[in-house]
């Protein structure tokens, strides 16, 4: 993968991934920076609030021909996009040239990840298209959400792990696939849990059942629960992995996310509305800790 590609753009729009990135084994980085990407890049066009559904939509869907048939695809000019996000943009060219130099099983992965992930965001842009706050009705809503988005990415990384050799974890390929999925999917619960009061504002409300703040607040709880036990199986599939490096790059994220989950355990709602963060002295702590697991 172009260096360049992976060092800054990648570093822009997404640190906490980088930093646990740099750590992997190098089979490993070309194909995840390359999807990881990809799906940024989708999850632009989706969130791109200037522009309408409809036309997000149709976006979304040119995305997808762009990434599985190399058709032409144009990102419209839109207001208020972090710097990162602009540059990645403007670099979708390199990123499929990217693809396009991975072995043909790697570019199959890649591709079948970002679709599931973008009929995700396709549906997530149907779904809460209503006046008002639009509340999903159901648990299974979303977990069929939260594994469309995420739960699907920790199939990727397995498949890519197994595909490049057979040491690369010493639980069995379906316990590794079920343990990544539930990784994936508690990921995006987290930051499902983080962004409440913001998403509550913009007319969305993922957590089933909650219109109120009395609610929310309850529910918060059940689902910080839910997300803690995805974090346990995580802990299970980093064990499992074969490799120093690959123990701390994969644990990393899920240290941060279970310091996310302490803080919102117990936040108020004014701090909630304030946002949870985790400081940058915080994750380098928590690096060393991700080091000791992983020679543990």
């Amino acid at each position: 993968m172009n260096g360049d590609l992976s060092r800054k753009v990648l570093k822009d729009v997404s640190r906490s991934f980088y930093l646990s990135l740099r750590f992997l084994p190098k089979g490993f980085r070309a194909p995840t920076s390359v999807g990881y990407l990809l799906a940024r890049a989708s999850d632009t066009i989706a969130d791109a609030g200037e522009l309408g559904v409809e036309e997000r939509r149709d976006l979304l869907a040119g995305f997808v021909e762009f990434v599985s048939q190399g058709k032409c695809f144009e990102m419209p000019k839109v207001g208020g996009l972090p710097e990162g996000e602009q540059v990645l943009m403007s670099r979708l060219g390199d990123c499929l040239a990217a693809l396009e130099k991975l072995p043909d099983w790697q570019q199959d992965s890649v591709r079948k990840v970002v679709g599931i992930i973008t009929a995700g965001q396709c549906w997530d842009l149907d779904r809460f298209a209503g006046e008002g706050v639009v509340c999903l009705e159901s648990d299974d809503e979303l977990r069929t959400y939260t594994y469309q988005v995420a739960g699907c990415v920790g199939e990727f990384w397995t498949e890519i792990g197994v595909g490049n050799g057979r040491d690369f974890a010493l639980a069995s390929e379906d316990e590794m696939m079920r343990w990544g999925q539930a990784y994936g999917r508690s990921l995006q619960l987290i930051n499902i849990l983080r962004d409440v009061p913001e998403d509550q504002k913009n007319g969305r409300c993922y957590l089933p059942g909650a219109g109120t703040r009395e609610q929310l607040l309850r529910e918060r709880q059940r689902w910080i629960k839910e997300a803690r036990e995805g974090l346990d199986q995580a802990e299970r599939y980093a064990r499992s992995l074969n490799g120093k490096r690959m123990r701390f790059g994969t644990i990393l994220p899920a240290m941060i996310g279970r310091k996310t989950l302490d803080r919102l355990e117990v936040v108020s709602w004014e701090d909630w509305e304030a946002g949870v963060k985790i400081s940058r002295k915080e994750v380098y702590g928590m690096m060393a800790k991700a080091a000791r697991f992983a020679v543990s």
